[in-house]
């Protein structure tokens, strides 16, 4: 019996609004109107929709973060419609008098910012992420101001994200709405997800809803796969570049009734080419191979109850170091340094929701188990680790009174986590157990305002009960301002060594008093989005600033010692300032023009003193350029980034010729694409002005002597690259835009 309540605690899907939106679709020809059967709707920049019935009548469910829905149906011109919280909408669709072969439709911007989300929320979809080679969720930043890409060291290949000036490990990473790739994923989680195979990505800035968990401080990025009833049937991504790295991403989905349907899909990886560009010995890029595995099922019976289950399997070798170094060499001081990390990791997840029809309330339930089985070593340091993760989420949402204007999401969740770890001769236990609750009121009384309260209450084995407070709100005096404040707090659980891994590319040792720390952090934002009409069209002004307050966190003290790395719990202040000004423009007709420029203030005590926090950028720019001709044959991509310098870590005892800031680097990226009836070709480049930080492995002659260091990282290890592929893409014809 216990068995099946754990199980029934495993559950998550969240609704927008709890009532569906209804009307029908009719066609407007020689001033007669018929109805339309079959007439497609759904939302913009997704895969959910479904058909207008025989009378042309429909019913379709909100979804969080988007309000552009869409009615097409052929023969007739494709309508969008911004919805604004209304229960009934009707659509007209005229007659199209065009050619059949040739449809013209507004350009998919690729990236916007929700307007009715509380959370400021930006949508990447897969027209965004078209404009780079995109290989992985790594990669599928490069156009985006907000979120930063860098190397965690010069020889795993190990990366890592920041969000609001911080390290990505304060940001929730979310696959499916639910948190994922933390602990022995930390690292190497983000070139897990491939690009292909993403639907679209939401990059939530700030303290997220308590709904979510308590674990976000600066931020959440969720990924959504493709779906198995989506319009693709079939896709296929065949990447080469010329260092000779190859990947292949393919997937299919398929029908097996009007009710159940499922998806394979399949990722490879290699490279084993052994590159040293600037000639100091290592490996400018670690030698990798990768495969995945992935299947999903999806279950909708049409009446409001719908069953969502994947299974993943994956395993990864890497291996750095010197290019004389082999996995078959005896591991001595006499012998080339190496690296290698082997990853091996099984997930499943579970998602089910019902919609009671009529009854203004939903439940959703979603669970998710990985077993993550890691071993690796770093010159002569060995580390292994051997984790469980499960977690579930029960949420009820309820529309008190008056529907769309009061709603309530509240319930329970629980996480669970067992990791063994071993450094060397050092054994790190960690068992959590954090069982939950919440509530959240989302208080909607017109198209101008939405307030959203939520708190949570989570009860950790170790750290005993904390509350999570969080509050947002949306202000929209007119359809083309909106304006937003957050304030939250946020906890998270750092696996200490994990998460440092990359560190043990170091000659100096890692140090830690204690295995488990709680990190504790406030965060408060305000931003405006404002569009303005210039030359008939659309100039889209935000501007933003959030900063997050630190009461107790994880401090790598690099600086303190020239005999080991200090891990250790804040003792002083620490925060992030945030400042960030972004413009969106259409510069000429199908000619888009993204410019963005931030500023990061991070300082943290380090050594009694509170300084810069080494190795974070002052600030960085970006300008990004898409065109696209007017019947969408070509696509030119243009992306530079100006990154600002910072500091770097002084290490006590190290010689005084040994800089202590980095210097600002720009960045180039650019990409053509050519487009067929159902392939397209692509082709590009990145880091084109071929700019690389010197000397990334300090002591490379002596890698196992004192001077020792790959993980002073600051900027691009590899050079100017290039690349080229093919996407094949086959969708269901009742589907096709």
């Amino acid at each position: 019996m216990k068995r099946v309540l754990v199980l029934l605690l495993i559950f998550s899907s969240v609704y927008g609004y709890p009532n569906p939106i209804k009307g029908r679709v009719l066609g407007l020809e020689n001033s007669v109107r018929s109805i339309l059967p079959g007439a497609n709707i759904y939302w913009a920049g997704t895969n959910f929709g479904t058909i207008a019935n025989m009378h042309g009548e429909y019913s379709i469910q909100s979804i969080q973060d988007n309000n552009l829905l869409v009615f097409s149906f052929v023969g007739f011109k494709t309508d969008t419609v911004k919805w604004g919280g209304e229960e009934v909408i009707d659509a007209v669709l005229e007659k199209n008098l065009e050619i059949e072969e040739v449809t013209v439709v507004q350009k998919n911007k690729g990236a916007y910012i929700s307007s009715i989300n509380p959370i400021h929320t930006t949508h990447i979809n897969g027209a965004e992420l078209h404009k780079a080679a995109c290989c992985n969720l790594s990669e599928s930043f490069v156009t985006n101001p907000s979120v930063d890409v860098s190397y965690n060291d010069a020889i795993t290949g190990a990366k890592q994200i920041k969000l609001l000036g911080l390290d990505g490990t304060y940001s929730q990473l979310q696959t499916e709405n639910f948190p994922n790739l933390r602990g022995l994923a930390t690292n190497y989680g983000l070139t897990y997800i491939p690009g292909p195979w993403l639907e679209s990505i939401q990059v939530s800035k700030g303290a997220a809803s308590v709904v979510n968990g308590y674990e976000s401080i600066t931020g959440q990025i969720n990924a959504n796969f493709k779906k198995p009833d989506a319009a693709e049937v079939f896709h296929f991504n065949l990447f080469g570049s010329a260092e000779g790295k190859s990947e292949i991403n393919s997937n299919l989905s398929a029908k097996l009734s009007e009710k159940t349907s499922t998806a394979f899909f399949v990722h490879g990886e290699n490279f084993q080419n052994r590159i040293d560009h600037n000639s100091d010995g290592f490996l400018d890029e670690p030698l990798v191979k990768q495969i995945h595995l992935f299947n999903q099922w999806k279950y909708f019976d049409g009446k409001g109850f719908m069953i969502h289950s994947g299974f993943h399997y994956l395993n990864e070798d890497r291996t750095g170091g010197q290019t004389d170094f082999r996995k078959n060499m005896e591991r001595t001081a006499l012998n080339p340094y190496g690296v290698n990390v082997g990853n091996e990791r099984v997930e499943a997840y579970v998602k089910a929701g019902y919609d009671f029809d009529g009854l203004q309330h939903s439940i959703a339930l979603i669970s998710n188990f990985t077993k993550h089985k890691m071993n690796s070593y770093y010159g002569l340091n060995n580390y292994s680790g051997d984790e469980f993760t499960g977690y579930g989420n029960l949420i009820h949402t309820f529309s008190i009174d008056q529907p769309g204007v009061h709603t309530l999401n509240s319930g329970i969740s629980m996480v669970y986590n067992h990791t063994d770890e071993l450094l060397n001769q050092t054994i790190i236990n960690v068992n959590e157990v954090v069982p939950g609750i919440f509530s959240e009121y989302t208080f909607k009384p017109n198209t101008k305002i939405t307030a959203m309260a939520g708190i949570r209450s989570d009860f950790h084995n170790t750290f005993g009960t904390f509350i999570t407070p969080r509050f947002h709100l949306r202000y929209s005096p007119n359809e083309h301002l909106n304006m937003r404040v957050s304030a939250g707090k946020g906890y998270r659980t750092p696996r200490i060594v994990a998460e440092n891994s990359f560190l043990l590319a170091n000659f100096r040792p890692l140090k830690f008093t204690k295995s488990e720390i709680l990190e504790e952090a406030w965060n408060y934002g305000i931003s405006v989005t404002q569009e303005v009409h210039l030359f008939e069209r659309s100039l889209n002004i935000g501007a933003e600033y959030f900063r997050t307050d630190f009461i107790n966190q994880l401090v790598v003290d690099r600086e303190s010692s020239s005999e080991f790395i200090l891990l250790a719990p804040l003792d002083g202040k620490s925060y992030a300032n945030s400042y960030q000004l972004e413009l969106n423009y259409e510069l000429f007709p199908r000619l888009d023009i993204l410019a963005a420029w931030r500023v990061n203030d991070v300082k943290q005590t380090i050594g009694n003193q509170l300084v810069r926090k080494p190795l974070s950028g002052k600030y960085k720019g970006l300008i990004t350029m898409n065109y696209s001709d007017q019947l969408k044959k070509w696509m030119f991509d243009y992306t530079v980034q100006f990154n600002g310098g910072g500091r770097l870590p002084v290490v006590a005892g190290s010689p005084a010729n040994l800089p202590n800031e980095f210097p600002a680097f720009t960045q180039m990226n650019a990409q053509i694409t050519k487009y067929f009836r159902y392939w397209n070709l692509y082709a590009g480049a990145e880091n084109l002005l071929n700019y690389v930080q010197d000397h990334p492995v300090l002591g490379a002659d002596l890698p196992f002597g004192s001077d020792f260091d790959a993980t002073r990282i600051w900027g691009p290890v590899m050079g100017r690259k290039f690349y080229a592929g093919i996407r094949i893409t086959l969708n269901h014809k009742s589907k096709t835009l």
